[in-house]
């Protein structure tokens, strides 16, 4: 819906700027019509539900660290959780490249079920590969 933007509960719209005219918008690092800011970041359905692109204010540094038993590649972050990469049928390195969304992993194991989509507003950075994969 044209002019349409999420309404969650419990999170208050602190601003909306339009602009008469698509800009570049450093924040986001790409042309936008105008930008709504929220108390809190929003939830993974509303970004993509209503086409947007989130800031990003935290960024976690993954590592790969294999594939589980049914292919997917799996990253571990600074803090020890497990994240994987559900949607990559191409190499790795293509899928990092294009910014797929990865999901944690049920338990925190390697080879648990894909969980929840990782936030909108967290920027990944793909640590170099050092060496000694473990696979499922």
């Amino acid at each position: 819906m044209p002019g349409g933007y999420p309404k969650p509960q419990n999170n208050e719209v602190l601003e909306i700027e339009n602009f008469d005219n698509k800009k570049f918008v450093e924040e986001v690092g790409c042309q936008a019509w105008g930008y709504i800011e929220y108390e809190k970041p929003l939830g993974h359905f509303d970004v993509v539900g209503y086409e947007l692109v989130a800031v990003k204010i935290k960024t976690l540094h993954l590592k790969y660290i294999g594939r589980d038993d049914w292919g997917r590649y799996v990253y571990e972050d600074e803090n020890g959780k497990l994240w994987k990469n559900t949607d990559c049928c191409s190499p790795r390195e293509c899928c990092e490249e294009r910014g797929d969304t990865l999901n944690s992993a049920a338990g925190n194991k390697f080879d648990g079920e894909p969980d929840c989509f990782m936030a909108a507003h967290i920027k990944v950075e793909y640590l170099p590969e050092e060496g000694g994969e473990q696979d499922g």
